[in-house]
């Protein structure tokens, strides 16, 4: 737990029958100022020195480690203190002690408030080892001093005087309007003053005015305090260390309270303002705490709020600023809070004070179910949890008990308590020591049970989980929370309705249930559940559908689209089936047709080849005729080329003719002619090339139409392609969303604890109720794991057990699978009441036999079934123990705590568990061994209920572990033992053998990788010592591996490399 609390012991006591102290505290405490020598001296020696001012008596210092009053300045039973004493130590021999005078018999009325009385005294220090040590010298330093008192008078009246070790020579005096007097320690010269700074924009209306117990309430200090700022939340860039802070609360006005901060130190020697930041509040704020570590600023309104505000400092221009953190409604200070307004701020029924590292500790009359009770809590205001509670025995009431609270070093409480009883006020003095660790969420959830009734919450099902505190206590109301990936901040109001809403319609199910359940209907019990689950499960589904931005009857068509693709699929596939019946049945009438396909086949392809021999004979005249005519070209002037080449456009043709038909014989017959006919044939080529190129350009421009054909094909089909894959896309996206599971329904915690505790019910004798069996509910909420084993509905025994005390074997089986933390103890408690079941049920079975018999037969009648076939546990019939025994195997368990449950196990019990392993060793050895049981690594039960032979060897072992003396002083056991012991070194001979079949042909690869992993290892422990100043960098940007630098670094800091390597069996 992060916060403990001891009980308070007593201090002091006081009794007074003054009558005009009634109005005021009747004792108030306050740590003794002491400077930095001292507090060392003192905190060595666990002392501490409480200065307690007693209305008619005086003011006592008391020592904290013994618990003794060291000091005693008295004073007239006529007077009274304003606020608490204040006491400073100036050196080891000198204390100074001032005290506000609120009443006397000679002080007169104008003066009241305004008189100081300070005592100066110069005996020896009670926190000096050497009186604390002497009892005698204690004795004689608890009379009434000797020291003088001076009485010093001041203008305004005093709403308190503070003393700080930051200004040892001076005092400091707050007065009720609001303005601050430094004076010196003798209270006769005034150092420095500061006049009333009127809050920012407060204006007092009308209704202020006309009342005129507000105009006297207006402009005065409702509380104020004093820190230093080192090691405060107060920046150093803001102000100095070493400077004294003085924070006042005032109320200019009914709705608002104003803060300022004021500072002054050695130097400076005057007051100067800090900054102000104004509150909203109500009237009557009966107490005020401060953090100065964290800048926490707490107060308790009227109306029993406990409101927390983070005061800030502005970085850039020192401005303050508070935002407010958390808000706790605590109804039961709002009828005392009323009650005290318009009484003295000083007089307090509720007091609060910051104890540091987000703690807040509260002492006080608190109303529960309209009976006032005076406790101590202390709460966690970063999460707003109860940590802490202690009541205080006695009668107290509402208008005649006040409380004060104080801190001393070493996490010390000092809570100051007085009643009025008659005529008599009484009051003591009690010492609290409390401890406080750092608060985490864990710790703050842990609490939210004892929190809720000090919020108001009696614990009925419509007040206990359906008020908006009790589900934001976890989240500061200065942090955004996000929920279902929108800002709560933004959508506020529309998340509180729909909040609001599905906690009303929760609360109206809880309603009912609870009318169902106790008329004792399970059946209507059942409807009106699963009527509530199937709204929350269509729920659930609406929010995935629209997370995926769908709609439901999108998911639906796609589908059922896909059914009928499938459907059509499917129907085609039997048409193709019976098609091709009928394609072989007419393949025999094409056979006979084949012969003459294949001659017309052969006559094409030969016309093919005859007109590419043509084209080659005509391509081959060609070029013979090229090259003659290059050579006349070359020969015949530039007249006979005319000539030649008009003449050669009339024989040109019948020379191509000739020369096609000779069949390439025209380059023979052209070299006997003259040159004039070389001419013509020139010509013929010409044309020919024409021709050509105008085919080519044809064929050009069709295949270039082809093409782009061919593209704007591509291009269309690339589109289609794109819309399919988009819809094929779209389609399956909605076939996830339609084919996923059914999300489970979401349920509060609160819900499910309270069905629960509904469907356990127990009699007045602490026996089950079996008159009331909501079974679907418990197996619904178990198969979609929305409980746990130890839900708090179930009681402490758990739900696992309570089904065994049901009798309901069939939803126990399913909680094997289901939950993942039942404990190992109950494991063995359930296996222990089937052994025992099944053994009376043999025995009732088979009478002349005797007990041992009746187990084996019980045994093996299990085994064989429960290897054959999976055993089916109904609702009523017991479980067979082997199979029992599997689902306690494979359940999920830890090991140690597993061997402790074994522990209960008695030798007839051993017996049967140890004959079960033996019958599932010997129908593994059947099979052939832990080789041939072709089970995945990861898969813990084959089919047909046998469990795996690892678990087998695990689930013996352990057994053999724990019971081991057990095992060996029982005899009949020996021969069980005996046979697990042979399978067992069968395998392990097996085992054995195929390691030494496999170190030869693995044996070289094994060595290089030990080599390869050493290398690694020393380059990884040089790199590691070089790089803390024990290892050398070479030159060749390599790492030496000096076995001594190395040595140290190996194994951790001089122990070697060990390995550990468990043998089962």
């Amino acid at each position: 737990m992060p916060v403990s609390v001891d009980d308070p012991f007593l201090l002091t006591s006081y009794s007074s029958t003054s009558h005009r102290h009634q109005k005021l505290q009747a004792v108030h405490c306050t740590p003794e100022q002491r400077n930095v020598v001292q507090v060392k001296s003192e905190e060595e020696h666990g002392s501490c020195l409480l200065a307690v001012a007693v209305q008619g008596e005086g003011v006592q210092l008391f020592n904290t480690a013994d618990q003794k009053c060291v000091f005693s300045y008295s004073a007239a039973p006529g007077y009274s203190f304003t606020g608490s004493a204040q006491t400073i130590q100036k050196s080891g021999k000198l204390r100074h002690v001032y005290a506000v005078i609120a009443k006397g018999t000679d002080v007169p009325t104008k003066e009241e408030g305004k008189v100081v009385w300070r005592w100066v005294d110069e005996t020896s220090t009670a926190s000096d080892p050497s009186i604390l040590n002497n009892n005698d010298v204690i004795e004689s330093v608890r009379k009434p001093s000797s020291a003088r008192k001076t009485v010093h008078k001041f203008e305004s009246e005093i709403y308190q005087l503070f003393v700080s070790s930051l200004l040892p020579n001076h005092a400091v005096l707050v007065n009720k309007d609001g303005s601050l007097v430094l004076v010196t320690e003798d209270m006769k010269r005034i150092v420095s003053s500061s006049k009333v700074h009127s809050a920012p924009g407060a204006k007092a209306n009308k209704k202020d005015k006309k009342d005129k117990s507000t105009q006297d309430r207006s402009n005065t200090v409702l509380w104020a305090t004093t820190y230093n700022t080192t090691g405060s939340w107060i920046p150093t860039s803001s102000l100095p260390r070493e400077t004294l802070i003085v924070m006042t609360v005032v109320e200019p006005s009914v709705e608002t309270m104003v803060i300022t901060l004021s500072y002054v130190n050695k130097e400076q020697r005057g007051f100067t303002e800090f900054g102000q930041v104004e509150l909203k509040s109500t009237t009557g704020s009966p107490s005020f705490a401060f953090d100065a570590v964290t800048g926490q600023f707490s107060f308790l309104t009227a109306s029993g709020e406990l409101k927390i505000y983070q005061v800030a400092v502005d970085q850039v221009d020192h401005t303050l600023s508070a935002i407010e953190t958390l808000t706790l409604p605590l109804p039961g200070y709002a009828a005392i809070s009323t009650a005290r307004t318009g009484v003295d701020p000083l007089l307090q029924s509720v007091d609060t004070i910051a104890l540091g590292d987000n703690y807040l500790a509260v002492a006080g009359i608190h109303n529960n179910n309209d009976k006032p009770e005076l406790v101590l809590t202390i709460w966690d205001i970063q999460y707003g949890t109860l940590q802490a509670k202690h009541l205080f025995p006695g009668v107290f009431s509402l208008q005649n008990s006040t409380c004060q609270l104080a801190l001393l070093p070493g996490s010390v409480l000092v809570i100051t308590i007085s009643t009025t009883i008659n005529t008599t006020v009484k009051s003591d003095v009690y010492l609290c020591h409390f401890y406080a660790e750092p608060m985490s969420l864990l710790g703050a959830m842990g609490r939210m049970k004892d929190t809720t009734p000090f919020l108001g919450q009696s614990g009925a099902i419509a007040q206990d989980a359906y008020t908006s505190t009790t589900t934001s206590l976890l989240v500061p109301s200065d942090t955004n929370a996000i929920v279902k990936g929108s800002d709560l901040t933004k959508g506020k109001d529309e998340f509180e309705k729909q909040f609001e809403a599905a906690q009303m319609e929760e609360k109206k199910v809880l309603e009912a249930l609870a009318s169902k359940s106790h008329a004792g209907d399970a059946q209507a019990f059942e409807e009106v559940f699963f009527k509530y689950m199937d709204q929350q499960t269509a729920a659930a589904r609406d929010d995935v559908l629209k997370r995926h931005g769908v709609s439901a009857d999108e998911v639906k068509e796609a589908v059922e689209a896909t059914k009928r693709r499938k459907a059509e699929t499917k129907k085609l596939l039997q048409q193709q089936q019976s098609n091709q019946k009928k394609d072989d049945s007419d393949q025999k009438m094409e056979v006979d047709n084949e012969p003459a396909v294949k001659d017309n086949a052969v006559t094409i392809q030969l016309d093919k080849a005859a007109r590419k021999k043509l084209k080659k004979k005509e391509a081959n005249a060609a070029k013979a005729a090229s090259k003659e005519a290059t050579k006349a070209d070359n020969e015949a002037g530039k007249d006979g080329s005319k000539k030649a080449t008009k003449a050669s456009t009339k024989k040109s043709k019948p020379v191509a003719k000739e020369a096609a038909n000779e069949d390439g014989s025209s380059s023979e017959s052209s070299s006997d002619e003259d040159d004039e006919n070389q001419v013509v044939v020139l010509s013929s080529d010409d044309e020919n090339k024409e021709e050509e190129d105008e085919t080519e350009y044809k064929a050009d421009l069709e295949e270039e139409h082809r093409l782009e054909a061919h593209r704007d094909a591509v291009e269309q089909w690339r589109k289609i392609e794109a819309d399919a894959i988009k819809n094929y896309n779209e389609q399956r996206r909605l076939l996830a969303v339609g084919r996923a599971p059914i999300p489970p329904p979401e349920l509060s915690h609160h819900f499910v604890i309270t069905v629960i505790s509904y469907c356990f019910p127990h009699l007045p004798n602490g026996q089950p109720d079996m008159s009331f069996w909501p079974s679907k509910v418990i197996k619904f909420m178990i198969e979609h794991q929305l409980v746990g084993n130890a839900n708090p509905g179930a009681g402490q025994a758990g739900i696992a057990l309570n089904l065994m005390e049901r009798g309901q074997w069939h939803l126990l089986e399913l909680a094997f699978k289901k939950l993942y933390d039942i404990p190992e103890g109950d494991m063995i408690v359930m296996l222990k009441q089937v052994i025992s079941l099944n053994r009376k049920t043999s025995i009732s079975t088979s009478a002349r036999s005797q007990n041992a018999t009746g187990i084996s037969g019980v045994v093996s009648q299990s085994l064989s079934s429960s290897t054959t076939t999976k055993s089916k546990i109904t609702s009523t019939s017991i479980p067979d123990i082997p199979y029992f025994l599997n689902l306690i195997m494979t359940a999920p368990r830890n090991e140690i705590f597993m061997q402790q449950a074994l522990k209960k196990l008695t030798v007839e019990e051993l017996t049967v568990v140890l004959e079960i392993l033996k019958g599932w060793i010997d129908i593994w050895d059947v099979r052939g061994g832990i080789g041939h049981q072709n089970q995945r690594a990861d898969k813990k039960q084959l089919p047909g209920g046998l469990p795996g032979y690892g678990i087998i060897v695990d689930f013996t072992t352990m057994i053999m572990d724990v019971h081991f003396p057990l095992l060996i002083l029982s005899a009949h056991l020996h021969p069980v033992l005996k046979s697990i012991q042979t399978s067992m070194q069968r395998e392990t001979q097996i085992s054995n053998e195929l390691e030494k079949a496999l170190r030869g042909p693995l044996g070289l690869f094994d060595r290089k990788h030990k080599e390869m992993i050493r290398r690694k290892k020393e380059f990884s422990v040089a790199g590691f010592a070089s790089s803390g100043n024990h290892g050398i960098i070479t030159a060749a940007g390599g790492v030496s591996t000096d076995k001594r630098r190395r040595r140290k670094w190996e194994g951790g800091e001089g122990i070697p490399d060990y390995a550990v390597e468990i043998i089962h069996l």
